[in-house]
This record gives C-alpha cells, sequence and structure tokens, in this order.
C-alpha cells in the first residue's frame, strides 16, 4: 500500500490516508466481485464520497485500474521474494519457497491474481503491466538458477540456435545479459509451468480428481532445474 513519508504536512497526510482508503476500498470490490465491478461510483458508495472527489486522485477508472494492478504485482513479488530471498537453504530449494508462495498468493488473492493476468476490462490501457515489480521475482529465480548451473562445469544451450538467440534477448530484457540460454530455458519453462497448473486450479479444473496441484508444480520445478544442473536441495 501506499506509504507515508516522515515529513509531510497536515494536508499531504490526508490525502496519502485518503489515497490508502481508496486502494483498500477498491480491492475490497474486486476480492468480493471482480474487477468489472469496480466503477467510480461504486466507489464513491463504498467510501461515502462523492465521484468528483475521486477524480482529485485519479483523473479516470482505467488509472485507478492500472494502480492497483501495479500495487498487486508488487504484492505478489513482495510475497515471492521474502519467501526466497530470506531463505538460508539451496538454490533448488528457494526456487521451491518461490513458486510456492506464488501459488499462495494466487489461492488467497483470486480475483487480484485474475486482473493481473485474465482477461482484461475492455476500456483497461493493453500496456499496463507491460514491466512490472514482477520482474524482481523473475530476476530472482534466474540468479538463482545461475547458481545451480555454477555447480556443473557444463554450460550447454537450449538444442535449437534461434532459440538460443532469443532467450538471450529475453535474458537482456529481464536485465540478466550474462544468463547462458539453458538458464533462461528453464526459468521460462518453471514460470509458464506453474502459471498454467494454478491457472487451471483456480477455474477448477482440478475439482472432483484426486491430484495435487502443489505436487504437479514441485515435479515440474524439478526438471527444470535438472536440466540445468544437478538438482540438490
Amino acid at each position: 500500500m501506499t506509504n507515508t513519508p516522515p515529513t509531510m504536512s497536515r494536508r499531504e497526510r490526508l490525502r496519502v490516508q485518503t489515497l490508502r482508503e481508496i486502494e483498500e476500498a477498491s480491492f475490497a470490490i474486486i476480492d468480493a466481485d471482480g474487477v468489472d465491478a469496480l466503477s467510480m461510483a461504486a466507489l464513491a458508495r463504498s467510501l461515502a464520497m462523492s465521484a468528483p472527489a475521486l477524480y482529485r486522485y485519479f483523473r479516470s477508472r482505467d488509472a485507478l485500474v492500472a494502480h492497483l494492478v501495479t500495487l498487486s504485482y508488487q504484492q505478489l513479488a513482495s510475497a515471492m521474494g521474502h519467501a526466497a530471498g530470506g531463505s538460508r537453504r539451496g538454490p533448488h530449494a528457494r526456487v521451491r519457497l518461490l513458486v510456492t508462495a506464488y501459488r499462495d498468493w494466487a489461492l488467497q488473492n483470486r480475483r487480484r491474481y485474475g486482473m493481473l493476468f485474465g482477461e482484461r476490462a475492455g476500456d483497461l490501457p493493453g500496456d499496463v503491466g507491460a514491466q512490472t515489480p514482477l520482474d524482481q521475482a523473475m530476476a530472482l529465480l534466474i540468479d538463482l538458477l545461475v547458481i545451480v548451473e555454477d555447480t556443473t562445469r557444463e554450460r550447454s544451450s537450449s538444442g535449437d540456435r534461434t532459440l538460443d538467440g532469443q532467450l538471450r534477448l529475453w535474458a537482456r530484457s529481464q536485465e540478466r545479459p550474462g544468463t547462458t540460454p539453458r538458464v533462461a530455458r528453464a526459468a521460462l519453462l518453471i514460470w509458464s509451468r506453474v502459471h498454467g497448473i494454478v491457472s487451471l486450479e483456480l477455474a477448477g479444473m482440478f475439482d472432483g480428481h484426486p491430484l495435487e496441484a502443489q505436487r504437479l508444480i514441485d515435479l515440474e520445478v524439478d526438471g527444470a532445474i535438472q536440466s540445468v544442473g544437478p538438482a540438490n536441495p
């Protein structure tokens, strides 16, 4: 949420407090009914404010939703970084902690997760989230996989020269230009497979079936790590 700098005037503090209340009320609406239920009128009613007063903080609903998307990315990235970054365990175990935190946040914040990765409302700008705080979590994942790779002497490619070039470009976009194609491929596989399993779980595709999503995720993580180097916890 919005932080309050220590040296602020009373008026500025009141503005920050109101902004925090707007964020909390907006998330309450989203958590209950999804982002499509969020409107400036509905938000104004929940806050006992006039709709014109809200426009002093956000020029449009689009701007408000873009702000909430950024906050949600920050919350998810923070949960993942806290889970994996503070551990003294090996890189394999820390990757597991990172992806488990991803799934836990998604299950606890289903509507916010849907806002981030599902089909957004038609009036929301398409470029929202192109570069997000979640990139920090991806960078942490890459760094952990680099540690795994460094335990081996071999630094092989992905096996596809065209893909190798694409992976190097992608790694540079993540501000990890020295990343080998093998590590970049493993990071993308982990991310996409974890996201896919979690999305299927949230969609209810596993309901009524004796499938444990976390076990599926752990197997995918183990397989990707083994493609990079020894999978020792």
